[in-house]
């Protein structure tokens, strides 16, 4: 049982699941987050709770205060600082790192930024010494809702889309808090696959009909999705449409089936989320 961890990421789609896990557990969790009433609403009394940015040097020092391991889960702009500053700062205190990383990443596929970034961000992590868990996820279900848009649900339909195994945010969290009381996995790259295969857009027409089935649903080729992010101006909508476009050509990577030996393969289905309850612990709300 590792003192206090802390989390840097805690609020996000991924981030809150593993927070709720450690702490079902019996960890102390610390979250740093530039929202404090957001975090206090999320997690209550549950959590330390730190204001500060996990760019900031001087927040990340203080956050380390006490800490004895870190998970790490931020977008692709924050990682490779924020990893920066947890290796720099760690100063024989910080036993173990878990960090968030990829499926597709291969020097091939270098050229997308995010595959950039999580590479020179591993790379990082391998060099510092400290012993690490990386976890390689691929899509999160919960991404389903960055297509939902009030009444309209978006459909964009890749040239060549690859089936993919969705997994439910709740069972990646747990996965995340067992490595935390399992040592086999220090230096591996663990793929997280849920159980079924299937493309996003067979995915997104599901979940339209199962929780949103007053949404009309409009199918959009890549082109026309990158049309409809410039005139809307929706940044998820426009982050999810180039990962489409890159999954083109990536599709997965990796074998789940070390990761599910060690800490239990993700569970949940497609249709067992869709029927969580909105706000529901397990995971994001949909």
């Amino acid at each position: 049982m590792y003192g206090r961890i802390l989390v840097l990421g805690g609020t996000g789609m991924l981030g809150r699941p593993v927070v709720h896990c450690l702490t079902d557990k019996g960890h102390t969790v610390r979250v740093l987050t530039r929202n404090v009433e957001k975090t206090k609403n999320m997690f209550g009394d549950t959590v330390e709770i730190f204001e500060g940015s996990a760019t900031i040097r001087d927040d990340i020092r203080e956050a380390l205060v006490g800490c004895e391991a870190v998970h790490l889960n931020l977008s692709p702009a924050t990682e490779y600082t924020a990893m920066e500053h947890v290796v720099d700062l760690a100063e024989g205190q910080v036993e173990r790192i878990s960090y968030v990383s990829a499926t597709t990443l291969s020097e091939e596929n270098r050229w997308f930024d995010r595959v950039d970034v999580k590479m020179r961000t591993e790379e990082l992590l391998r060099n510092s010494g400290i012993q690490h868990v990386i976890f390689c996820p691929t899509w999160v279900m919960e991404t389903l809702q960055n297509f939902i848009n009030g009444n309209w649900a978006v459909v964009v339909l890749g040239n060549n889309p690859p089936a993919l195994h969705f997994f439910a945010a709740a069972d990646f969290g747990r996965m995340v808090a067992a490595s935390y009381e399992d040592e086999r996995g220090f230096g591996k790259r663990l793929y997280v696959y849920g159980p079924e295969a299937i493309t996003l857009s067979e995915a997104m027409e599901r979940f339209a009909a199962s929780c949103h089935p007053e949404a009309r649903v409009m199918r959009w080729k890549l082109w026309q999705a990158r049309l409809a992010t410039k005139l809307l101006r929706n940044e998820s909508l426009a982050e999810v449409t180039e990962l489409i476009e890159y999954l083109d050509t990536a599709g997965e990577h990796g074998d789940s089936s070390e990761a599910n030996a060690l800490y239990g393969a993700p569970a949940m289905t497609l249709d067992e989320w869709f029927r969580i309850p909105k706000e529901s612990k397990a995971g994001w709300p949909h």
